[in-house]
């Protein structure tokens, strides 16, 4: 009796082995989409996808005949929904789409003004192939131009914007990479404002989206991170300039690497020195001081001297000293430009109401009752700045051409 229920177990267990996935699906019939568009036309969504074409880069990493294909083929479908507009594809695209390795979602600025993104986010967020870790981003040009546009050092231009927002969010601080997860949860926190960075086209785009633009040695146009968009629920109310994202980037503690330029003196802007941030620290904490809420931000940055063209002595103490105060100010400036620009678009994108509601659960409910808690709000800021070191040189250099100055 044993032997007869091994038996059957063992032919079971090898029936398992032999059944292939059901929802498997063969490479050479899909269309690998790198990157994905949203805009609207006549009361339509119309969706562009960046499609990899595998022989064509194949061909010029190998060394053949590059350059006689493009590496990549835009499609363009339009439905009353992103659903209908998906499957519309299937009218034009030769291979069913498959979106695993789409790492780019770039929407238009008047989608996400007048229609918002709760059904964008519905749909990205279903599909069981779709990747919460693709990238948001905005536009306030044509979406699918973007698409467009050839990149020689990455001949696939979702991966060329993917490593534009890494570099920026690392070496430039402002900007940051929100993924399409996080995205959802900004926008569905009521204590929260969402944000998403701008990407744009800076030059001749028709020009960099022909072909023979892959053979010229200088680019007729580059894609370029711009302003940063912040959204108040689902839909997008107005724009960040660079000094104000750097400002939301201290106050967020988002602060990585970044280039502080500062005047040598108030009477002479025209000679600069260049401060980069090594360490940085932001701590924000709300107070109740006499029944209002104030957010005590305190920010602590270690950097060094990178380059100046001013004539002063480093090696006294006081002379460092007046540079870190003059940085601090720098910084507080940038602060306080962010702090202006959210209380006037009435957003909250560094999360001041969500920091109160875990402390302050009364004044919360308050503030959430207003229709402009953050004009309630007072910021006290304390800037600590600290040059660790000079580099190579304690001396500028100006100095040596200088000496009497």
């Amino acid at each position: 009796m044993n032997r007869k229920l091994n038996l059957l177990i063992l032919m079971l267990a090898a029936s398992l082995l032999l059944n292939g996935c059901w929802d498997s699906q063969e490479l050479n019939s899909l269309s690998i989409v790198s990157a994905t568009s949203i805009d609207r036309s006549e009361d339509e969504w119309v969706i562009s996808f960046q499609v990899v074409i595998p022989q064509s880069i194949a061909t010029q990493t190998g060394g053949g005949a590059g350059g006689s294909q493009s590496p990549i083929t835009i499609f363009s479908t339009r439905g009353k929904t992103i659903r209908e507009a998906m499957q519309n594809a299937n009218l034009e695209a030769p291979r069913a789409l498959f979106f695993a390795h789409n790492s780019v979602l770039i929407i238009n600025e008047q989608v996400v003004r007048n229609e918002g993104v709760r059904q964008i986010l519905d749909f990205f967020l279903r599909p069981v192939e779709s990747r919460e870790t693709m990238s948001v981003l905005l536009t306030k040009d044509k979406a699918s131009n973007l698409l467009e546009v050839l990149i020689p050092l990455e001949k696939i231009t979702g991966n060329a914007i993917q490593r534009v927002i890494t570099q920026g969010q690392q070496n430039l601080s402002q900007v940051k990479n929100i993924k399409l997860i996080d995205f959802a949860s900004m926008v569905a926190n009521p204590y929260k404002s969402a944000m998403a960075p701008e990407l744009r086209v800076s030059g001749n785009q028709e020009e960099q989206s022909n072909l023979d633009a892959l053979k010229s040695t200088r680019n007729q146009a580059v894609l370029k991170l711009g302003d940063l968009g912040v959204f108040r629920g689902d839909k997008l109310v107005g724009w960040m300039k660079r000094k104000e994202s750097r400002g939301v980037a201290w106050l967020s503690n988002s602060v990585k690497n970044l280039i502080i330029v500062t005047p040598c003196s108030d009477r002479d802007a025209s000679r600069l020195s260049s401060y980069r941030v090594i360490q940085s620290s932001t701590q924000v904490d709300p107070k109740m001081v006499n029944g209002s809420v104030n957010m005590m931000i305190h920010i602590q940055t270690v950097g060094a001297l990178d380059e100046t063209s001013c004539t002063m002595d480093l090696t006294n103490p006081d002379v460092i000293s007046k540079l870190e105060d003059t940085i601090a100010e720098q910084i507080k400036d940038e602060v306080l430009a962010a702090w202006k620009s959210m209380k006037d678009l009435n957003v909250d994108v560094v999360g001041f109401m969500d920091m109160i509601h875990r402390k302050y659960p009364a004044a919360s409910k308050h503030l959430t009752n207003s229709e402009r808690p953050l004009q309630e709000l007072e910021l006290k800021l304390n800037v600590k700045v600290t040059v660790e070191h000079t580099n190579m040189i304690n001396k500028p250099f100006s100095n040596l051409i200088e000496p009497n100055k």
